[in-house]
């Protein structure tokens, strides 16, 4: 562990001297200037462009190709859920399909996860530690303190979820370290926290944004405000069962982001412009990373680009007839096409220019955590209220209370969170709160050519490595703590 706190202490002022200094915009590219040491921290200016370079390592950082900053662990939870498939013999995330990696914890992947959340807690410690002896005015320090506080606690909320089981199965159990002071070569390493106290964290640190954030009005969404928070709450209360507080901060967050209208969802999902997105992540052209970029795996339509994540046959036929999303599903039925036999799923699709955003956050979410507690607080129809809002916006019928058991309705909201989601990282988590296993099936799906019926392309690995079945809370969905942090950190 000393090594890589000496990592993270130099990897803060490399990064102060590397960012774009955008005051809330990502588009200026100006640089932030020879900031060493204490420079860092002199200023609210300052400052504010080492909260917006975090941000930017924490989504533009990668160390190869296949490790595309966030959204790398956002294709790796979908490619290890059931929906989402890693094409086979294609490049980026054809071993996190199988639960290959990252359940080895030796791979550069596995490290990756590790350093890359751990570095951006480091900078907001170090944010939160400077700010208040920084030449500035209150409110400055306040919503930059705010942001930090923000940040910290989607990237615990993202470490207690990924590295052990789900808070109801066993919150007792060891998770991850919690740094939440700036490490330095004689920093002491920490133990692994339980579950519950990550996420006491996690509300501590989100509940200080809520209040210093009140006021900040952002001018790019890149940037954590009132919403994101209350949005980051909502998920953090979902998955500890909390449904009241869950229903109340999902109702809160999506206020003033009404859900897109139908023809919306078929923009390719690249801009933070739209309509609902409460948080996203946008860049230039030059920001992007090419080859190693989200859009890179997941957009299926263009020539170039790895186009890695195809749809399960069985996922296309959650989607209703008169369902705008479903008309997003493409068989690929020319021999020629290197995507023969597979069905593209055209939700993202990349700007000319590659510049496409990266969504983080949606009021369509929150509707379903909002409808998903009320369901299990036992309000069928507040909860099927918040489910009409978004099935309607997707060109569906409206449901009715009336028709559902209590458990048939909360089956239809999951089912709903799957269709609506899909690709954003969420199956993965959700499968592990839910304590389910992921259902993988082998396609049997067909379309005709020349009078033959030819087989859909579907799931290849149903089974875990060592041969067995696919089952609940199995080592195999969590990442593992690497290697390098096992030798240097005695204390885990």
């Amino acid at each position: 562990m000393k090594a890589f706190k000496i990592f993270l202490y130099s990897a803060l002022i490399t990064l102060s001297l590397s960012v774009s200094s955008c005051s809330d915009s990502f588009f200026e590219t100006s640089p932030a200037g020879d900031l060493t040491g204490d420079e860092t921290f002199a200023s609210t200016k300052n400052i504010d462009a080492l909260v917006n370079g975090t941000l930017r390592y924490l989504m533009e950082s990668s160390t190869s190709q296949d490790n595309p900053g966030l959204g790398a662990i956002i294709l790796t939870q979908e490619v290890m859920g059931d929906d989402a498939i890693a094409r086979d013999g294609v490049y980026g995330f054809r071993d996190s399909y199988p639960y290959k990696d990252p359940y080895d914890n030796t791979t550069r992947r596995a490290l990756f996860f590790w350093t890359l959340q751990y570095k951006v807690i480091d900078n907001c410690n170090n944010i939160l530690a400077n700010t208040d002896a920084a030449v500035g005015t209150d409110a400055e320090k306040n919503y930059l303190k705010g942001q930090a506080l923000a940040l910290r606690g989607f990237v615990y909320l993202n470490l207690v979820r990924q590295y052990q089981f789900t808070y109801a199965k066993d919150k007792n159990a060891k998770a991850v370290p919690v740094y939440t002071e700036p490490t330095s070569p004689a920093s002491q390493p920490k133990p692994r926290a339980t579950v519950e106290q990550v996420y006491q964290q996690v509300i501590s640190d989100l509940t200080q944004a809520e209040s210093l954030l009140n006021g900040f009005v952002r001018s790019v969404k890149n940037r954590p405000d009132v919403n994101v928070v209350r949005g980051l709450l909502a998920r953090t209360y979902l998955t500890m069962e909390n449904w009241t507080a869950a229903a109340e901060k999902a109702r809160q967050a999506r206020t003033g982001y009404p859900i897109m209208e139908a023809q919306q969802y078929l923009q390719g999902f690249n801009d933070v412009s739209n309509t609902e997105w409460i948080w996203g992540h946008p860049q230039t052209a030059d920001q992007n990373l090419g080859g190693a970029s989200y859009f890179a795996y997941i957009d299926v339509t263009p020539s170039t680009g790895y186009r890695s994540i195809m749809p399960d046959p069985y996922f296309r036929n959650l989607f209703a007839d008169g369902d705008i999303r479903k008309s997003l599903f493409e068989v690929v039925t020319s021999s020629s096409d290197p995507m023969y036999r597979w069905i593209k799923y055209k939700k993202f699709v990349n700007k000319t220019d590659k510049s496409a955003h990266i969504v983080l956050m949606r009021s369509s979410e929150m509707a379903l955590i909002e409808a998903e507690s009320k369901a299990r607080l036992h309000d069928p129809q507040g909860a099927v209220s918040a489910l009409n809002e978004l099935r309607v916006k997707r060109g569906l019928a409206t449901l009715s209370a009336a028709d559902f058991t209590e458990t048939a309705l909360i089956e239809e909201i999951l089912t709903e969170r799957r269709r609506e989601l899909w690709g954003e990282g969420f199956r993965l988590p959700d499968l592990l709160r839910l304590q389910r296993a992921p259902v993988r099936k082998e396609s049997t799906e067909t379309f005709l050519v020349n009078g033959t019926n030819v087989l859909i392309k579907g799931h290849y690995v149903i089974k875990f490595t060592d041969g067995t079945s696919l089952v609940p809370n199995s080592p195999y969905y969590l990442f593992p703590i690497p290697d390098n942090e096992i030798k240097t950190n005695p204390n885990l």
